[in-house]
């Protein structure tokens, strides 16, 4: 059942701290977060899902990773039956491995099994291992279940790691100084961006006349300066929100927005939520 707050709270039927769920639950589950991972294989090509406002449509050798407090939704065309695997968020982000490679893991929310890059192992195969224990009453299930999961994520590890050691072998020497000199650009944003940064700054810093920076950053990063900055400070207040203890007002100035107003204009455009409701998804766990 979806609270008013778009939550969705797991109670679990078992005592463990991961659950599957295989077969055919609904045809539409609306917009709804929740405070466990979620890992789902439609196992069919009948199946599509909205991610951070994106709609993609699944194919049967795709996969989906859902990080906690995400909003999502999803639509099924059928009556075939699905793969869910959700696990509590208190395991994995105490490990440095996970905790160092968090980005490279969820930097691909769909994945493709049969994509240009190969898996060492398929990933869906192991998702499937993780259904057959579930369902077993083997002793350790628990446990079983994780090393399997853990597993996966290597896989997945390895898998993305290919792609972007590929696509760097790929980049001329100008688009690899580029690289180099935009990863201190993003270090500069990163340290100032509780001040007012303008292009012409940003442009010296780089060593490029304002005209020339503004066209090579929108090719560099897909998005626009303001939109880069905006974004830098959106996940910034996130972070913020996590500390009770700061106001709304606290977290809006020390992300750099001038008013609470625009943060909370910006906050939701970006997330489809208030900061209130956001800060509010840290207060729900599965029992």
């Amino acid at each position: 059942m979806i609270k008013p707050d778009l939550s969705e709270p797991m109670q679990f039927m078992h005592d463990m701290s991961i659950n599957v769920s295989y077969g055919h639950f609904y045809s539409v589950f609306p917009t709804h977060w929740h405070s466990f991972m979620e890992i789902l294989a439609p196992l069919s090509d009948d199946m599509s899902i909205t991610l951070d406002n994106e709609v993609f449509t699944l194919k049967e050798n795709q996969f989906v990773l859902i990080p906690p407090r995400n909003l999502h939704s999803l639509t099924k065309n059928s009556l075939s039956p699905c793969l869910v695997v959700q696990f509590s968020d208190l395991f994995l982000p105490q490990l440095q491995d996970f905790i160092h490679h968090k980005q490279l893991l969820f930097c691909q929310p769909i994945l493709e099994v049969n994509g240009s890059a190969s898996f060492t192992e398929n990933p869906i195969d192991i998702l499937l291992k993780i259904k057959k224990l579930y369902y077993s009453s083997i002793s350790f299930k628990e446990m079983r279940m994780y090393e399997e999961l853990l597993h996966f994520f290597i896989v997945i590890g390895e898998h993305n790691s290919q792609i972007e050691h590929k696509l760097s072998a790929q980049k001329t020497p100008q688009q690899k100084a580029y690289d180099k000199k935009f990863d201190l650009v993003a270090e500069y944003i990163r340290q100032h961006y509780m001040e007012q940064v303008s292009l012409e700054d940003l442009a010296a810093f780089a060593g490029f006349s304002k005209y020339h920076f503004s066209r090579i950053f929108k090719a560099h990063y897909q998005t626009s300066l303001p939109e880069y900055i905006t974004s830098v400070r959106i996940s910034k207040a996130k972070e913020l929100l996590e500390n009770p203890d700061l106001s709304i007002m606290d977290v809006a100035l020390q992300s750099g927005f001038l008013s609470l107003s625009s943060f909370n204009r910006t906050f939701k455009q970006r997330n489809n939520c208030t900061p209130s409701q956001f800060r509010n998804m840290f207060d729900h766990f599965p029992a």
